[in-house]
């Protein structure tokens, strides 16, 4: 009995250490999640902006279909991103993520297409050697604080394959923000960019623009910032899907943790207790063997 208070001890001893581990997890991801957030929401003023200039560009312009960002052309080959993380600990997140890209995958080659796929982060990577699918690029190590210039690098490396006639369409799984509840792994197609939707008719009292240079030279410097700025907000939406899904697992962990001590420390005192009664027993028992 004595032998069974000490183990149910130290199992106290080792779930509150491991509670204070994942509390710690929880507060570093939800100061994490606030910067990534804000991040995220100022970014999406300034990307609605520019769809709408897209927009009214493209009711200017005399043919936006012979840029090459916006040529779409018999699909062969699809580049595929697939953005997870560098670490576990997050619950579902990376699981879901690669679900959907491998649901991808099936759908693209069972229509006869070419996938190649570049992987991002340490557990898709790992995931994706596993299962023996493989990938063309992996980047491990991307960093959770991404700068508009890390995207102008990804955005360039992303679209250069499509220009260069390589892959004729780029698919990116990301998990896309929409409120702090859900983060859905979504699809996307970066490019071929899809036409932009021509402004709506022109209000009564509207001021015509005047475009200088010409609506066709501006149009062509906003498709290449467009891209840039997607690829932006894939970075940013997925350090805050990361942080979201690790700050809910640390949490669920630590309150799961906290439970369990409360049940160990019960056995704990019941245990005790039936070691304190039997050592009266046997000294009262020893007692009345002397007289």
């Amino acid at each position: 009995m004595p032998e069974k208070a000490r183990v149910i001890r130290r199992r106290i001893s080792s779930v509150t250490n491991t509670a204070k581990i994942t509390r710690t997890m929880e507060m570093v991801a939800t100061s994490k999640l606030k910067r990534a957030q804000a991040r995220v929401v100022s970014s999406g003023p300034y990307l609605d902006t520019l769809k709408e200039i897209m927009g009214r560009l493209a009711g200017a312009a005399a043919d936006v279909s012979r840029y090459p960002l916006l040529a779409a052309r018999e699909v062969k080959k699809v580049l595929l991103w697939i953005v997870t993380a560098d670490r576990g600990l997050c619950g579902s997140y990376n699981v879901n993520l690669l679900r959907l890209g491998r649901e991808i995958i099936d759908r693209e080659k069972a229509a006869g297409h070419e996938v190649s796929v570049w992987m991002s982060g340490r557990k898709g990577v790992v995931a994706f050697r596993f299962r023996e699918i493989p990938m063309v690029r992996t980047l491990i190590g991307m960093t959770d604080r991404p700068t508009f210039a890390d995207a102008r690098k990804m955005a360039k490396e992303l679209t250069d394959p499509f220009l260069a006639g390589e892959v004729d369409r780029v698919l990116i799984v990301w998990p896309r923000f929409l409120t702090l509840g859900r983060q859905p792994p979504s699809e996307m197609q970066l490019v071929p960019i899809a036409p932009p939707e021509e402004a709506g008719e022109k209000k009564h009292d509207e001021v015509p623009f005047l475009y200088e240079p010409s609506p066709e030279e501006i149009f062509k410097e906003l498709l290449p910032l467009y891209v840039e700025n997607m690829v932006f907000r894939v970075l940013a939406e997925s350090v805050v899907g990361e942080m979201i899904a690790r700050r809910t697992a640390m949490k669920l962990a630590t309150d799961n943790a906290e439970k369990l001590v409360k049940a160990l420390t019960l056995q704990y005192n019941k245990a005790r207790q039936s070691q304190i009664t039997m050592e009266l027993a046997d000294i009262l028992g020893g007692s009345e063997a002397l007289k």
